[in-house]
């Protein structure tokens, strides 16, 4: 079993400088893989209101929870970024990660490989990362090409996502301000004049819902509502496959794509319910 442990902030801005300046990379990533913008295009896009410099981005998974790896997304023109599902139960011995992409993909249920407040801090250190490069002028962007989105995602009941811990975790994400603060005293020495850099405070103000296992159009609309309303979120649901009903989906699967391995697909959600849930959140 693979375990993540988040790198220090400190470790991280040292590296991160000092293989600019070494080997002309970040976090082994060569400068001639970097995007930043084309100053004769505008790639930008509109996402809850907000304006995004690129439609592209990491989709939530193992990959979306350590802050070096949401860096490398923004070095190559990443700009909408779905976080790692986060979670009540964030105690879990599952299979590590959760996903397995060597071939076919699989997905390992209730997943989550940090604790919520590890996930907290890391998203908060990948923005401040983000800040630290741009402030440096190390890593020069065309015009417009800076505007960023960190989308949080959560999961997988009603009971969860209302629980303290949840709330806490999106808060943190709302105004994280008093951890900036933390982490900012953590810049090393050699990187003080940074220590100065507005970094944001204000991570995330929207949300994606993932509602797999089972969780029922009611549920799914009154998570949605408490997105919304209690919040203070805007709000997107993620739909399933399994939404299409046990013959449809073993068709895919198993005709279709010739993956005859696969038997079992969960069918507790209803088109109906859904079609409810979207227009609520989308109101």
């Amino acid at each position: 079993m693979a375990d993540f442990v988040p790198h220090p902030f400190a470790r991280l801005v040292s590296r991160m400088f000092r293989e600019l300046e070494l080997k002309d990379a970040v976090f082994d990533l060569p400068r001639r893989s970097f995007f930043t913008g084309d100053p004769t295009k505008d790639f930008s896009v509109r996402f809850h209101g907000m304006r995004a410099s690129s439609p592209l981005g990491p989709a939530a998974g193992p990959h979306t929870q350590l802050a070096q790896n949401i860096v490398l997304a923004w070095l190559g023109g990443a700009r909408i970024f779905e976080l790692k599902t986060v979670q009540a139960l964030d105690r879990l011995r599952i299979p590590r990660p959760c996903i397995d992409m060597r071939n076919v993909g699989y997905n390992v249920e209730w997943s989550q490989e940090l604790r919520t407040e590890e996930s907290l801090e890391e998203y908060v250190k990948a923005s401040m990362l983000v800040d630290l490069l741009r402030a440096s002028g190390k890593v020069a962007l065309a015009p417009g090409f800076e505007r960023s989105i960190f989308d949080l995602s959560v999961g997988y009941d009603l009971k969860g996502v209302r629980g303290e811990k949840v709330r806490g975790f999106i808060a943190g994400m709302k105004d994280a301000g008093r951890l900036v603060a933390r982490l900012r005293g953590q810049i090393p020495r050699r990187h003080a004049a940074l220590r100065d850099v507005d970094f944001l405070t204000a991570i995330s103000g929207s949300v994606t819902l993932s509602t797999f296992h089972g969780c029922p159009p009611d549920e799914i609309e009154a998570i949605a509502s408490f997105m919304l309303e209690e919040m203070g979120l805007d709000c997107i649901i993620k739909l399933n496959p399994t939404l299409l009903g046990p013959k449809d989906l073993r068709a895919l699967f198993n005709d279709a794509m010739g993956y005859g391995d696969i038997k079992g697909c969960a069918v507790d959600e209803t088109w109906s319910g859904l079609k409810l849930v979207i227009r609520k959140a989308l109101r």
